[in-house]
């Protein structure tokens, strides 16, 4: 890779990695469905004006069926959960927590879809969900603390982003770039009526309505834009590496910014976490990207 390739892969790891901080200033003004329908509309529109630009354009036909599947269970379903994680979560640990969806989309085509690995990709699942329980342990999961619901949330978003992985790489897509467009109209749609019943909290500030903007335009549409053209530059493989650099930037924009307090159980969590990911990884040597990121 070029210098200015890898300087693009560390601003999307960045930019992806900030996307848990929009969410913990923005939520407790918007709350998680105005938040994040807010931000899905956002991006939709964003991109509209982006394809338009770039001579893309929406899918057709029987391409609309991946397309109503991601949006639904990919953007939709998974943000939302987010959102309501992060009223309870830390910047820090919702990074953590995103950083396993490789983790359950390696175990379902294991399980699953009778995917064959290695003994190197099972230690790596191993270890992987070893990583997991270091840091629930430490967050002391056990005693309900923090709340269960909002981890139950979190990781249910992790483990759809990995099935939903799994479906794209047998879904015929014949324009990633457009169906990312027709998912977030989809997932837009799926999402106004819950923006209806559940209506911002309170006025909220610039800073809230900064970060919905943040959400949208940055962690979405831009950064999809980026992660494209990367694919189309450097490869899929080489792109996803993005998934080890979204944890370290949301520990460091939590630490920064919010002031988050980094415990022993954070850093080996999530050094397990991600050991487990590179040797799986390793074992499932073809890897085909969903048609978006596995991000938040």
């Amino acid at each position: 890779m070029r210098p200015a390739q890898i300087a693009w892969l560390i601003a999307l790891g960045a930019i992806w990695g900030s996307s848990f901080l929009f969410m913990k200033i923005a939520v407790p003004a918007f709350g998680p469905s105005m938040m994040m329908g807010g931000r899905i509309a956002i991006a939709a529109v964003t991109l509209s004006i982006i394809a338009w630009l770039l001579k893309k354009s929406l899918p057709r036909g029987r391409q609309w069926m991946p397309a109503a599947v991601i949006g639904l269970f990919y953007v939709a379903i998974p943000l939302w959960m987010w959102g309501y994680a992060s009223q309870q979560l830390s910047v820090s640990l919702l990074s953590i927590i995103n950083a396993t969806a490789p983790l359950f989309g390696a175990a379902i085509s294991l399980t699953w879809l009778r995917e064959q690995t290695s003994a190197r990709g099972w230690t790596g699942l191993a270890l992987g969900f070893a990583g997991v329980a270091v840091l629930m342990g430490g967050e002391g999961y056990g005693d309900l603390t923090p709340p269960a619901l909002a981890i139950a949330a979190a990781f249910a978003a992790s483990l759809l982003y990995g099935a939903v992985s799994n479906y794209t790489q047998s879904a015929r897509v014949a324009d990633p770039y457009g169906n990312v467009l027709g998912s977030l109209w989809i997932a837009t749609l799926a999402m106004t009526p819950l923006m209806i019943l559940f209506p911002a909290r309170e006025t909220p500030g610039i800073a809230a309505w900064a970060s919905v903007a943040a959400l949208g335009i940055l962690c979405t549409a831009l950064a999809y834009v980026v992660y494209f053209r990367l694919i189309e530059q450097i490869g899929a493989a080489p792109t996803l590496t993005v998934t080890y650099l979204i944890p370290l930037f949301g520990v460091l924009w939590g630490v920064v910014f919010l002031d988050e307090h980094i415990g022993v159980h954070h850093v080996a969590g999530a050094v397990m976490i991600l050991a487990g990911i590179t040797l799986v990884a390793q074992a499932r040597r073809s890897v085909v990207p969903p048609a978006g990121s596995t991000r938040s």
